[in-house]
């Protein structure tokens, strides 16, 4: 119980203020991405089982969700892809991702495209720096001038030569707002990043849960997640309930091991509302 009641606490401060997509966000897809599974949708899918989804990571109280929704699924991505698991440098986004305003808010489709335009992918930890839990000055030598409209040059500090080079990240996809549809593409290509309401989350004890609207509305978006797989309950009276297996990022001693298991098919907390997912090189 204590555990559970210093998460409500802090959830108020550090909810990450999501900065929804802009409708005209050109998407950056990479057509020559075939699916990874084909075939008819199965009932039940969970990419933990393919040894696909990293560890869990605790954002601590920095509230930059979707630098993890991102980099989680860029990790997940990568394994699938290309059987590589590295970890990923969330910090890198957080100092110098244009889109986020550091441990205060950001937006998951348009990091994507950054990644994809600005920067040509993500670091990892090893060539940048692990996790801080604060903005820090951005060590990449081209970042965008937050108070300008053009591009100011830096360098890298204390690094080798050459220069690290990004993982590579070539494309990302929205996903459009349709549970069925998520469904698919989180069994074709792989794990999804979304936008949720963490209102549910802070209550939240184990087992499926199921907030309605008016406990948890799905138009109030303010944190980012990795969905990872989907299962459906049956009860002994023969009673299905869909629902949804998200990682989240605060850390293994919240919720059932670090992940959250919420209701499928309701948008319950708007889970469908900003869905994306990446294309990896």
């Amino acid at each position: 119980m204590l555990t559970i009641t210093v998460f409500w606490l802090l959830l108020k401060e550090y909810s990450c203020f999501l900065i929804l997509p802009n409708d005209t966000l050109e998407e950056k897809s990479f057509n020559g991405r075939r699916p990874i599974n084909t075939g008819d949708i199965p009932d039940y899918f969970d990419w933990r089982e393919q040894d696909a989804v990293s560890p869990v990571k605790n954002q601590g109280h920095c509230a930059a969700c979707w630098a993890f929704s991102t980099a989680a699924t860029i990790e997940s991505h990568r394994k699938i892809y290309l059987n590589v698991k590295e970890t990923l440098s969330e910090q890198f986004l957080i100092d110098c991702d244009p889109a986020g305003n550091g441990c205060n808010d950001g937006s998951i489709l348009q990091t994507y495209a950054n990644m994809v335009t600005i920067f040509g992918g993500i670091l990892r930890d090893e060539d940048y720096y692990p996790f801080v839990a604060e903005q820090r000055e951005c060590r990449w030598n081209a970042i965008l001038n937050l108070h300008a409209t053009n591009y100011t040059t830096r360098s890298f500090e204390n690094i080798p030569s050459p220069r690290p080079q990004p993982v590579p990240v070539i494309g990302f996809r929205r996903v459009f707002r349709d549970e069925d549809v998520m469904t698919g593409f989180l069994y074709n290509y792989g794990p999804l990043s979304a936008a949720i309401n963490l209102e549910s989350m802070g209550r939240y004890k184990g087992g499926i849960d199921e907030p309605t609207d008016k406990n948890c509305s799905p138009n109030e978006l303010n944190h980012a997640v990795e969905i990872v797989g989907y299962n459906v309950y049956v009860s002994e009276n023969g009673k299905r309930l869909p629902y949804w297996i998200i990682k989240n990022s605060w850390g293994t001693e919240w919720g059932d091991n670090g992940y959250y298991y919420l209701v499928r098919g309701r948008n319950a907390c708007g889970i469908a509302s900003d869905v994306s997912f990446p294309f990896v090189g």
